[in-house]
């Protein structure tokens, strides 16, 4: 009776050190996971970190290569200038790396003759306005497309200045020389003009391009009392005049500026070119800056 008891308690013993040793297997595989998540989480946490102090590193060196607080400087098409930081969205000096910068990579500090090739802002047609506030970021955002007068402004000069003469070169070659065009690309001069401005169209379907299955556009020409071209614009083709888009493009060589504006709005809007062009010109003549008079620069809103 000892006996059986004695095998039936060894069995017993045995199957539970067999039930325990998967047991264990799976306990080991949970700490490993546990441990490998900790891991990567902690690497995560890591890199998270490396990043930031890589972004902020950089934020401290742009700030710190602007030497008047909330205003960038530099050279605009040979005019030194100071803008608040608002109104120079996406600026560009000769020399820097553009969009793909090396990590280690810091700018210089400006000067009034760091060469600026580029960059925008937004004003509000008619009064002017300009992206001087948050209040007024989220107007704009919240302003109905039907709405919109906010302009997009372009500003280049420098190395992405086309060349003297840019807006003559593009008339002859891109609206009057057919040469070697195909339809989809000829250009003619319409009999009626539009707000004061030439117009020039594509030959329609069936010969030319179907502006419902293409992106299609019109050209328009702007010249002065002497019949010197003073603005190109280019307007979208749609079914809906708000989201018709044109841009107006001109140059400042009249103020002795080698710099060239564009100026992108809703087609509704192209009726009042005359005045949009001076006063974007306007806005940035301002910009106009005398670096031999000694001040001591106040904070602009950035």
């Amino acid at each position: 009776m000892t006996t059986s008891n004695n095998k039936a308690g060894v069995a017993k013993f045995g199957d539970e050190v067999v039930a325990a040793k998967p047991r264990r297997r799976i306990g080991r595989w949970l700490l490993g996971l546990l441990l490998i998540g900790l891991l990567a989480i902690a690497a995560i946490v890591a890199i998270w970190l490396h990043k930031a102090q890589r972004i902020t590193s950089r934020i401290e060196s742009h700030v710190a290569s602007q030497p008047y607080p909330g205003f960038a400087i530099g050279d605009l098409g040979g005019m030194p200038v100071k803008m608040p930081r608002y109104m120079a969205e996406l600026l560009e000096y000769d020399g820097d790396p553009g969009w793909a910068p090396a990590p280690d990579w810091r700018p210089p500090v400006r000067t009034f003759e760091s060469k600026i090739n580029s960059f925008g802002f937004y004003v509000r047609f008619p009064d002017g306005q300009t992206l001087d506030s948050w209040e007024r970021r989220e107007e704009k955002l919240l302003t109905p497309p039907w709405e919109d007068r906010w302009i997009s402004v372009g500003v280049k000069s420098s190395k992405r200045y086309p060349r003297d003469g840019f807006l003559d070169v593009y008339v002859k070659r891109r609206l009057l020389d057919h040469s070697g065009k195909s339809v989809n690309h000829r250009y003619f001069r319409q009999a009626e003009n539009e707000h004061d401005l030439e117009v020039f169209r594509l030959t329609p379907p069936p010969e030319g391009p179907d502006p419902t299955k293409t992106l299609v556009s019109e050209e328009f020409v702007g010249r002065d009392s002497t019949g010197k071209v003073i603005s190109t614009l280019d307007c979208t083709v749609s079914f809906d005049a708000n989201r018709s888009r044109c841009s107006q493009v001109w140059s400042m060589e009249t103020q002795e500026l080698r710099v060239q504006l564009t100026a992108s709005y809703r087609r509704p809007l192209l009726q009042h070119w005359r005045e949009i062009q001076p006063m974007v010109t306007q806005i940035v003549l301002g910009f106009r800056h005398d670096p031999s008079k000694s001040e001591k620069a106040p904070s602009a809103p950035r």
